[in-house]
């Protein structure tokens, strides 16, 4: 799979189970990407995220069986988790977010699944030539945040996308 966009991944009812997960589950604040050292958390792209979930937890459940109807493939090992991003702390971000970044090596794919954006100015950006273009400032692909899901090799570089308006 090199990149899948699935529109409206959840049916109605797995997705209001997942979205009232969200909101019952505790966040800590964190930054993206994960792995590169900051001084504080507004130096990098400040977001708050939740544990992983493990096999007993239902939006494991639930993301492991959707996932596997919608595309075909059978998950070995995954990563599961809630992150949430508050646009009051990211007026110093740079207007596509930051720097492209590819996940870790120790994944086959890589995955985003928006529940409460419904914009181009919030979303991920994919670059195709990053490797080869450092200097590539826009992404190819700007993938909106519209109940959009997004899957990719880890091998892809890409960001977050968002556009900040500053509040006077």
């Amino acid at each position: 799979m090199n990149l899948k966009i699935i529109d409206n991944f959840y049916d109605e009812k797995d997705f209001n189970i997942m979205i009232s997960a969200t909101m019952l589950n505790s966040y800590k604040g964190c930054w993206q990407p994960i792995g590169k050292h900051y001084y504080n958390r507004s130096s990098a792209y400040p977001c708050h995220e939740t544990n992983e979930f493990c096999e007993k937890d239902v939006p494991y459940k639930i993301f492991c069986k959707t996932f596997e109807e919608k595309t075909g493939l059978i998950i070995d090992n995954v990563k599961i988790l809630f992150r949430k991003i508050y646009s009051s702390e990211l007026e110093h971000v740079f207007k596509y977010g930051l720097r492209p970044h590819k996940d870790s090596v120790n994944s086959d794919i890589a995955g985003i699944i928006h529940f409460n954006a419904f914009s181009l100015d919030d979303g991920t950006g994919i670059f195709s030539e990053f490797e080869n273009n450092n200097d590539q400032i826009e992404p190819d692909i700007i993938i909106g945040a519209n109940q959009i899901d997004v899957f990719f090799t880890i091998l892809k570089y890409h960001t977050v996308h968002c556009r900040i308006k500053k509040q006077r």
